[in-house]
């Protein structure tokens, strides 16, 4: 197999390198963007976590506050059967007593 050599000109040879730096500089823009998109990727997915972290935060203090609204009740039926009790004694006690 015989290789011929073609000759080159000066000029050919400043626009191959050209071509070659523009090339270079277009792979290194598109890295670039590519990066970019994925930074901005990592920044949209970070918000989303925070802003589910922030229902649950808001779903568990509404749940804190269901059960200390329960429990208020519950303590108010006690103190109300507590006060019916008495008086339920109290009438037991004048009904003897009379």
């Amino acid at each position: 197999m015989v290789l011929k050599a073609t000759p080159i000109t000066l000029e050919q040879l400043k626009r191959k390198e050209i071509e070659a730096a523009q090339m270079e500089a277009n792979v290194l823009g598109e890295a670039r963007e590519v990066s970019a998109r994925a930074v901005e990727a990592r920044a949209v997915s970070a918000r989303a976590a925070e802003a589910r972290a922030v229902e649950a935060r808001a779903v568990s203090a509404r749940a804190a506050e269901a059960r200390a609204v329960e429990a208020r009740a519950v303590s108010a039926r006690a103190a109300e059967a507590r006060a019916v009790a008495a008086r339920a004694a109290e009438a037991r006690a004048a009904a003897a007593r009379a």
